[in-house]
């Protein structure tokens, strides 16, 4: 399963570069908005409301854009495989899901926040004790991000792709989650452990250079091309997965109806 993900990947990666440069667009721009705040003070010029107003509206629809293509992704891997779209085709397909999948990718993000935020104290208080948690290095916080995403991962994979294959909303995928373990799928403890190596390796950057100045563009950029990288193919591997079991139990009940 692995490598028929990865060959699609090859084939169509006009599309791939197109989402996984979104997302990390995105992830920088965000990263910008927040170290600004952080680097103003009472005595700060407070930038007008139409401004504000304009650059949250922007990141909003940007994550939307974001989360449309990367659903149209998906839906049009399981269903054509290597098959090239067009952007529009992607937005066409992952429109639907969208809306469908919103309030869980939301109660997910949380969820990831909360690990984090808990592996930001607990870990960081032990390691830097004393230390406030935003004087804390970089790095860490991308290690504990990811720890974060470890622990819910089989519902990160497996509700997008039930939603996507079964034409369900995500709570009734959530609940069909349950007949499905992630050691189904071939080779994709092989894959997670290559992968979140590779996200791992990828924090190296923050640790070496810092993330001062124009160097934070280059920790952070490749940091998030990873992980976006990663979670795609990981994401392929469940939805082929996910769409080969439909397919059999179709032609299964087909065969059935037959006899």
């Amino acid at each position: 399963m692995t490598q028929k993900a990865i060959d699609i990947l090859k084939v169509r990666w006009p599309e791939v570069v197109l989402v996984v440069g979104l997302h990390v667009a995105m992830a920088l721009l965000i990263e910008d908005v927040v170290a600004a705040t952080e680097g103003m003070d009472a005595r700060s010029a407070t930038p007008p409301f139409w401004a504000t107003f304009l650059l949250g509206m922007g990141m909003i629809l940007c994550g939307i854009l974001w989360q449309m293509l990367y659903l149209g992704f998906l839906k049009t891997a399981a269903a054509s495989g290597g098959q090239l779209k067009q952007p529009m085709q992607l937005l066409r397909s992952g429109r639907p899901y969208f809306w469908r999948i919103l309030l869980f990718q939301m109660l997910l993000g949380f969820a990831v926040m909360l690990l984090n935020a808990v592996f930001l104290n607990v870990l960081g208080g032990l390691i830097w004790q004393g230390r406030p948690i935003e004087d804390l290095p970089v790095w860490f916080a991308q290690i504990c991000a990811l720890a974060g995403m470890l622990i819910v991962l089989k519902p990160m994979l497996l509700v997008p792709a039930c939603v996507i294959v079964y034409d369900l909303s995500a709570f009734a995928a959530f609940g069909q989650m349950r007949f499905y373990r992630l050691g189904q799928i071939d080779g994709i403890f092989k894959a997670i452990a290559i992968g979140f190596g590779v996200i791992g390796l990828s924090v190296l950057p923050s640790v070496l250079l810092g993330t001062e100045g124009q160097r934070r563009y280059l920790s952070s950029g490749l940091y998030s091309v990873a992980t976006s990288l990663v979670l795609l193919i990981l994401a392929m591997m469940a939805v082929l997965w996910i769409q080969q079991e439909f397919n059999a139990s179709a032609a299964k009940a087909s065969e059935e109806l037959r006899e």
